[in-house]
């Protein structure tokens, strides 16, 4: 049946609204998301045509069900063949309770599910529910009886069917579907690959002075490069899909269709991506509060105790000729496993002392072999505490060793974003549920 109403527009057309104008007098049925060929078409429906149930499905299918040959009609969340669990989907069932036809998918029980079968002068549909009665549910009276003897918690299994002779399963994928899939996953992987890539690269580029910030800009630049590459996959998907249903009404008609009709800009983001940018503010504003705040008042702190170290050495110590050593340090976990560390070590006078590692640079041990490391050094310590001394090239420098400029500055700026972001966040949660419950009142009202 062709709807006599004409297209309104481009959002009309994508959702196939004219399709789905009511007729009282030829009542049709579809699953929830309307599944739609390449010439924008659903070709996922139930009706009633001479008395008899039909249900359409891609690639030309139609299945015809004469009305005394069904006994009931149902729609489950989940249900059983043998060993195998399907999930939603509406039920045909014949006169011994057997499937005659199972088509996958949401589909509106008591709304135009029960239009079509009053039409085809059928019993009116209904869904199963795991806590349903005997009277409501289709099994045999003898399993009902031992269900009910099991309790609630057997009831909540998924209902088991048998296939009829002639079971039909509608086709409400279109065909190469698993083909577009996988396609679609290793576009979205090659993207976000690609931008994470791009996005560590202003961070390689940064000179090591730069400290921890350094770090937190590849992390920052890893997570928007893979963002951006997800947001350009989806757009590429996107405008594939509209120019094959492009090309291919073009093909059919014979002339060029209006591209404006097929590429018009998507104005509405989907539920999901709403919420996945929900989460990824929520969790960058989890990373600002340990990166601007976290970081900063490390760097400060370790600033402090480093300038404390230094002038302290500068005003009491004792110079004298030492040598940097490695002194390997040994850990075990709980499985036996035993691990060797590296430790950066002065030697003077008879003493050893770990490297201080002021502004958090420890002395670098020989790279090819850290055991053999031998390295002279003049080794500054106090008389009273031979326990405390450095290097004399590492108190030479600034006594602010231990607080990057570069890190204060970003954890002060990142602590100052914390609260525009919050109320932000805030007002993103406040608008969605803003809407969902403005979608309420307006299935409520129309």
């Amino acid at each position: 049946m062709k709807s006599p109403v004409a297209h309104w527009g481009v959002r009309e057309w994508r959702q196939n609204m004219d399709d789905l104008v009511p007729d009282p007098a030829h009542p049709q049925a579809f699953p929830a998301k309307y599944p739609m060929d390449l010439m924008g078409r659903i070709r996922v429906k139930l009706c009633a045509e001479d008395g008899n149930l039909v249900a359409y499905g891609f690639g030309g299918q139609r299945v015809a069900l004469p009305s005394k040959s069904v006994g009931a009609v149902y729609t489950v969340n989940s249900f059983r063949t043998g060993l195998i669990t399907h999930g939603r989907a509406l039920l045909v069932l014949d006169r011994d309770d057997r499937v005659l036809l199972r088509a996958s998918g949401l589909w509106e029980t008591y709304g135009q599910v029960r239009k079509v079968c009053r039409a085809a002068k059928l019993p009116d549909p209904s869904h199963w529910y795991p806590s349903s009665s005997s009277a409501n549910s289709p099994f045999s009276g003898s399993s009902s009886r031992r269900a009910r003897t099991r309790g609630r918690r057997a009831t909540a299994r998924p209902p088991r069917f048998a296939k009829a002779p002639g079971y039909v399963k509608l086709r409400t994928n279109p065909r190469g579907v698993t083909l577009r899939v996988l396609g679609l996953i290793v576009l979205f992987l090659a993207a976000a690959g690609l931008g994470g890539f791009i996005g560590v690269l202003p961070a390689v580029a940064l000179p090591e002075w730069f400290g921890a910030v350094r770090t937190l800009i590849g992390i920052a630049g890893v997570l928007f490069g893979i963002a951006g590459g997800l947001w350009v996959a989806a757009a590429i998907s996107h405008v594939l899909a509209d120019a094959v249903r492009w090309a291919a009404i073009s093909w059919t008609a014979g002339t060029l269709a209006p591209p404006g009709r097929f590429f018009a800009r998507r104005r509405e983001h989907g539920g999901a991506w709403l919420a996945a940018a929900n989460v990824g503010l929520v969790l960058l504003f989890c990373a600002l509060v340990g990166w601007g705040p976290g970081v900063g008042l490390a760097s400060l702190t370790n600033g402090f105790r480093d300038s404390s170290l230094v002038a302290e050495l500068r005003a009491n110590g004792l110079t004298v000729p030492g040598r940097l050593i490695d002194v390997p340090s040994y850990s075990t976990s709980s499985n036996g496993d035993t691990t060797e560390t590296d430790v950066p070590t002065l030697s003077f006078l008879g003493n050893q002392t770990t490297d201080p590692s002021i502004g958090g640079r420890p002395l670098a041990l020989d790279a090819t072999d850290p055991m053999d490391t031998s390295q002279p050094e003049t080794v500054v310590f106090l008389p009273n505490d031979p326990g405390v001394a450095a290097a004399e090239q590492q108190i030479t420098g600034s006594v602010w060793h231990g607080a990057p400029t570069a890190n204060l500055i970003s954890g002060g700026l990142f602590t100052l974003a914390l609260p525009p972001m919050l109320l932000y966040l805030v007002l993103r949660v406040r608008r969605r549920r803003w809407r969902r419950a403005k979608d309420f009142v307006d299935d409520l009202t129309t």
